[in-house]
């Protein structure tokens, strides 16, 4: 038994020796070679607080050629008013006036841009610095780039389902930017993410067509992206950040979201990813099958569980402090543990499911 957990410990740090190891080695780009117009594109249902955040960081940009469209997917007067008396002609509101979710009103904001590259974020996301619009560029170093997958990491408010909350931000972000290095992007974040807008109109009716209120992100890069077009940044000032979620609840309900366009995936991402989680669960099950029927003492476990956690952490580390997620990396231990059932739960939850409305 000991060997044959041995073996499924083997396997799963291969992600990380083989795949994750990648972006510990990347070295980010920061020189623009000419400087794009930008559309900034967001989604709004129900958060005028978020785009007055957002706005008051956007016009303050050290950067001269944007515009931000927000695009209000509830009909809210007061956040049509706020937009429309800024003293600035680069923000615009526009009304979805199509079908409604987010995905939806994002494709009628990303046609209605006036610059050639668009990015995207989240209504209750900011950028970090002053020079967002400019790092994110600095990634489109080869003329065959059409698209640049950010980080946005979920800042930790206090409660334990932010910490686990922010941790899984990064580890995800490990993920998806990891797989992307090695030529086999499969997702991005609609928090931060830019792309050549006629790409991206290339696509948006096969968006638009899939049966999904949101997952324009996932659908998009499963789309277009190829190991060819698309690259990372993850320079500190090109991250969108955002308060992660506060409580279980709602932290559970944006995950079951989150994870609707999945089934949507290309058949080798569904492989390698489907490998990592059940490798993820089925180690974690190895080791209460053995503690149970004593096949291992308790001693034996934690060994082996730690030397586990140390050879992911030799790895995580120099990630997570690119990713400036150190203070995440600290839960550790007890995020995966506990991630192992979560996502267990949350593959449950959405098969019970009918719906995934967004906020």
């Amino acid at each position: 038994m000991l060997y044959f957990l041995l073996g499924l410990i083997t396997l799963r740090l291969s992600y990380w020796y083989f795949l994750f190891i990648r972006l510990a080695w990347h070295k980010q780009a920061l020189e623009i070679t000419e400087s794009k117009a930008i559309s900034l594109v967001v989604a709004v249902k129900n958060n005028l607080a978020g785009i007055k955040a957002l706005t008051f960081k956007i016009q303050k940009q050290n950067y001269a050629h944007w515009e931000l469209i927000v695009v209000d997917d509830s009909n809210d007067e007061q956040l049509q008013n706020y937009i429309t008396e800024l003293p600035t002609a680069n923000i615009r509101y526009l009304r979805n006036t199509g079908q409604p979710g987010k995905k939806h009103a994002l494709v009628e904001g990303i046609r209605a841009a006036q610059h050639p590259w668009v990015a995207v974020t989240d209504a209750d996301c900011v950028p970090s610095s002053l020079r967002y619009f400019d790092v994110m560029q600095a990634s489109l170093v080869s003329p065959n780039h059409k698209i640049v997958l950010g980080f946005a990491p979920l800042r930790a408010t206090g409660s334990l389902a932010s910490h686990l909350a922010s941790y899984e931000a990064a580890y995800i972000g490990m993920q998806y930017l990891s797989y992307a290095k090695a030529g086999m992007p499969y997702m991005g974040v609609g928090r931060n993410m830019l792309f050549d807008k006629e790409l991206y109109l290339q696509h948006a009716s096969e968006i638009s067509e899939i049966p999904t209120l949101s997952g324009d992100d996932d659908l998009f890069i499963q789309a277009a992206a190829t190991s060819e077009n698309t690259t990372i940044c993850i320079h500190p000032y090109g991250f969108c950040v955002s308060d992660a979620p506060s409580g279980f609840g709602e932290w559970i309900k944006q995950r079951t979201r989150q994870i609707s366009t999945a089934s949507h995936y290309q058949s080798r991402h569904r492989l390698l990813l489907g490998g990592f989680a059940a490798l993820h669960l089925g180690i974690y099950a190895l080791f209460l099958l053995c503690l149970i029927g004593c096949w291992l003492s308790p001693a034996d476990v934690l060994a082996v569980w730690t030397i586990m956690i140390g050879l992911m952490t030799l790895i995580q580390y120099p990630v997570f402090r690119k990713l400036k997620s150190i203070p995440a990396l600290l839960w550790t231990p007890i995020a995966d543990i506990f991630l192992a059932g979560f996502y267990a739960w949350i593959a449950i939850r959405y098969k019970t499911k009918h719906t995934h409305p967004w906020k």
